[in-house]
């Protein structure tokens, strides 16, 4: 009976998605799964381990974009404390095995590859971390955690990054950097190994461009999709015929006056448009910080790419939603209707930034906000805002935007059992465009 009863419920879940009959949430059953991707579809995953960002796009064709692959150090007293979310779904795994192991399900083909990644900056938890213990690769010089991990058991294509000459020679002068320092080492003996022994190729991403991240199998059967580089290392694309544009030091007056960008700045930034959907995500970048915080005007990322965005139907919560992003102008000029915060901190989201992606004086219109593995810090902290604010607030998230672009969904799978079988279904979301 049970057997019957989720088959019926699949079919129903399908018949659904394929009519659009879903208006607001589908809560599903222990057995109820998320129907595979199917050529035509645009999916967008956000993988939530609890050990840092990591995200898999499929594209109409099925080509792959991997953005991020985060993994901190599971040894730090910070995070194994109450402040730092846990390992999903259990502690069988590292963060790493454990994005495998998502994409292998949601790819489920005979050769599992990447076609691209990118990194958006060189945070431990956006590209992985070296620690006391970690297991070393046995095939190349480096050790596995984070993206070098995940590249060691899958296959990436092209692998896209900020680069190393910016805010100056990173590779010359990594050691002045002692928190990234010898995973940055790692970083670039995995990419070194892989170029040479894998057929990997490796770019520094290239801001403004269109054709550096494209659809490999069928490009030409879905024109209106189309992936530009937003902004990197503090550049900012100008928008279409316009040139790229940037406030940042140069490296002379940084030597100068010692006024050193940090990595969340030099965050890259994607825009990805489907038809009439728009998504943006932008890893750590900020917005402007109060006179109180000192911060100089380059600091603020947001609102220098906030215009050339315009409306998005779904965005990331920048720096993963902390007090110093998100600000009021960004909010007003993206609009957002789904935003999606990938958490692991306490400090996610910041109150500040809570009530800002919530106020209707902001931008009127409806907004969901979905989290991946809200803290019970941050509801102790915050109050019940947290509890009215989210539709969810634990789970792997995906967007599936139909073919045509018109419509998405939310899907909520669950983190917290190797099954990930869905929680709840929100939508259909009209585009905007």
């Amino acid at each position: 009976m049970t057997f019957f009863r989720n088959l019926f419920l699949r079919s129903v879940i399908l018949f659904c998605l394929s009519t659009g009959l879903f208006i607001g949430p589908v809560l599903s059953q222990e057995a109820d799964f998320m129907p595979a991707w199917q050529t035509g579809f645009l999916d967008i995953h956000f993988i939530a381990t609890g050990t840092g960002n990591c995200s898999l796009i499929i594209m109409p064709d099925g080509t792959t974009l991997l953005i991020d692959a985060g993994e901190q150090d599971p040894t730090s007293p910070r995070v194994l404390s109450p402040r730092n979310t846990g390992r999903y779904p259990n502690y069988g795994k590292l963060g790493y095995q454990w994005m495998a192991a998502y994409i292998r399900d949601m790819l489920a083909v005979d050769s599992i590859r990447l076609d691209y990644a990118l990194i958006t900056h060189y945070h431990e938890d956006h590209f992985g971390c070296v620690y006391p213990g970690i297991a070393k690769s046995t095939r190349g010089d480096y050790y596995l955690s984070g993206i070098t991990g995940l590249g060691d058991e899958i296959p990436i294509g092209i692998l896209i990054d900020r680069g190393t000459a910016y805010p100056f020679d990173l590779k010359e002068k990594a050691s002045d950097l002692p928190r990234q320092y010898a995973s940055l080492l790692n970083y670039w003996r995995f990419i070194d190994w892989q170029v040479k022994n894998s057929g990997m190729e490796h770019q520094e991403i290239r801001v403004g461009a269109n054709d550096q991240v494209v659809m490999l199998n069928k490009p030409d059967a879905f024109p209106d999709f189309s992936i530009t580089m937003v902004n990197a290392n503090g550049v900012i694309w100008g928008g279409t015929g316009k040139p790229n544009f940037t406030l940042m030091p140069t490296p002379k007056d940084i030597i100068n006056n010692g006024a050193v960008p940090d990595e969340n700045t030099l965050s890259c930034g994607i825009l990805l448009r489907f038809g009439g959907f728009a998504f943006y995500t932008s890893g750590d970048i900020h917005g402007p910080q109060p006179e109180y915080m000192a911060k100089p005007h380059w600091y603020d990322i947001e609102s220098l790419v906030a215009p050339i965005i315009g409306e998005v139907d779904v965005t990331t919560a920048n720096h993963h939603g902390n007090r110093d992003a998100m600000s009021a102008y960004y909010l007003s000029e993206l609009k957002p209707r789904v935003i999606i915060q990938e958490v692991w901190s306490s400090d996610h989201p910041g109150h500040e930034t809570l009530l800002r992606m919530t106020s209707q004086h902001i931008w009127r219109g409806e907004r969901d906000l979905f989290a991946t593995a809200m803290l019970n810090a941050n509801k102790l902290v915050i109050g019940e805002l947290i509890d009215k604010s989210y539709k969810s607030m634990q789970g792997h998230i995906v967007v599936r935007v139909k073919p045509g672009g018109d419509e998405y969904f939310v899907y909520i799978l669950n983190n917290q059992s190797i099954e990930k079988n869905v929680l709840a279904c929100y939508g259909p979301y009209k585009a905007k465009q």
